[in-house]
């Protein structure tokens, strides 16, 4: 049986970090095309996520033959006062499944997570 990969993700304006949970490897790439607005974090789908695969090549988790699946932490860091709107949590599950995402789970603040406290999250769901 295929194990999904814990990766946690972290979305700000025109960037993206993605932490791999079983090694702990962090990078990080800003958007070759914008995909911010002043409006939104996430005004364009396509390009958000040809930077979050950018950055899952970066960490080694791509693989041309085969998908992998990911278990995924995913968090908006910016404009999340009041709490995201639908609309914004379903873009950002949808990211999360694009890129192979089997299970997902959408931070609904701002707060960062430690490595440990991102693990723990998925373990307790």
């Amino acid at each position: 049986m295929w194990l999904a990969i814990k990766i946690y993700i972290k979305v700000k304006r025109n960037a993206v970090e993605i932490t791999n949970l079983e090694t702990g490897e962090t990078a990080q790439r800003t958007a070759l095309n914008p995909f911010s607005s002043t409006r939104h974090v996430v005004s364009n789908f396509r390009y958000t996520e040809e930077t979050i695969k950018a950055v899952l090549q970066d960490l080694n988790l791509t693989k041309k033959f085969f998908k992998r699946s990911f278990k995924v932490l995913i968090q908006q860091m910016e404009e999340t006062e009041g709490g995201l709107s639908d609309i914004e949590i379903r873009a950002l599950r949808d990211l999360a499944e694009q890129i192979g995402g089997v299970k997902v789970y959408v931070i609904d603040n701002d707060i960062p997570l430690s490595k440990e406290a991102a693990i723990d999250y998925l373990r307790q769901h």
